[in-house]
């Protein structure tokens, strides 16, 4: 997340400078122009033998095809090997294990400082709990100018989930790393100042703006949950897809199609709710739009009911609803 009114191109002496080793800094221009990340995969070329030509036997053809194809959709779909069950069995013991030895105390940091997971029904909190959890031991963190401590990632985990509550897939396994750096930086690629961003090599996070995010939970500037938005709808482009990615791609698509008519209108100096950093660039109006849903939602459902309705279906969730969570299947509940 680049604040273009913070931008300088000379630091002052004091200033982080971070720079990303053996990786491209910035992921290419958008997920929402994107036919290079719909890539669909060659049909293999089919060959009969030589001494049996399929075109004289269709409708044995048919039936093979379709006996494979239920035969793969049953191994897939509802046939867990051994061995899987043995990996869920132990991942669902280690996460019990986890949750007795540090429940309460990551409680007790996300009641203080995540006003998102305070007013959780006591059910939707230990779910969240346990997605924390379970997002926290999936990745690294790595501290830049600062002492690690133990509830950072806990926080950050939070903003994560918080971002994906209402999604199966919510691990971002795109991203195995999460650099949290003391404060604003300077990419040395650019020379510009930096709150945060998101690139191939991991999600970066400037601690202080973090938390200035959740202290003011009302000006819509989030700096957690603008790269987590980030994060996720790059995720769902890089990552391997399954058909929940799918169908989360077609949601962000709806959103595209409602939201693309306001940000032109910003873009051509149009008075908004959102803050002008939406009209950067749609990817950016995206990530505001984020920031705007979960701290100023009345406001925003009455101003853009449509562009709110869009982002309460793409994230199956409507944080002016005491149950959150708009369909549990979806949520994988």
């Amino acid at each position: 997340m680049l604040y273009s009114l913070y931008s300088f191109r000379m630091p002052p002496p004091d200033t982080l400078i971070i720079t990303p080793a053996g990786d491209t800094v910035f992921i290419p221009d958008s997920v929402f122009q994107t036919d290079e990340y719909l890539i669909t995969p060659a049909q293999p070329e089919e060959i009969a033998p030589d001494s049996w030509n399929s075109k004289d036997h269709p409708l044995l053809t048919v039936s093979v095809i379709v006996f494979i194809g239920l035969f793969f959709y049953v191994v897939i779909n509802k046939v867990e090997t051994v061995p899987q069950k043995i990996i869920n069995r132990r991942k669902k013991n280690k996460l019990v294990t986890l949750l007795a030895a540090n429940g309460n105390q990551y409680h007790e940091w996300l009641e203080k400082y995540n006003p998102y997971y305070k007013a959780l029904s006591e059910e939707l909190k230990f779910i969240f709990l346990q997605r924390v959890i379970n997002f926290k031991q999936s990745k690294v963190f790595r501290f830049h100018s600062m002492p690690e401590e133990e509830y950072i990632p806990v926080l950050v985990s939070g903003a994560a989930v918080q971002m994906t509550f209402g999604l199966r897939n919510y691990l971002m396994e795109y991203y195995p790393v999460i650099h949290i750096i003391r404060k604003e930086y300077v990419l040395s690629l650019d020379k510009e100042t930096y709150y945060g961003h998101v690139s191939r090599s991991g999600i970066y996070i400037a601690w202080n703006h973090f938390m200035d995010g959740y202290e003011d939970y009302t000006d819509s500037v989030n700096v957690g949950l603008h790269e987590m938005a980030h994060a996720v709808s790059f995720d769902v482009f890089l990552g391997v897809t399954d058909h929940h990615d799918y169908a989360f791609k077609k949601r962000l698509a709806d959103f595209a199609e409602e939201g693309k008519p306001i940000f032109r209108a910003m873009r051509q100096g149009a008075s908004h709710l959102l803050d002008e950093y939406a009209a950067t660039n749609f990817d950016e109006f995206w990530a505001v739009c984020i920031e705007t849903f979960f701290e100023n939602p009345a406001a925003f459902r009455q101003a853009m009911p449509d562009l709110y309705q869009s982002i309460v279906e793409l994230l199956n969730q409507d944080t002016l609803n005491p149950a959150i969570i708009a369909d549990r299947g979806i949520a994988g509940l």
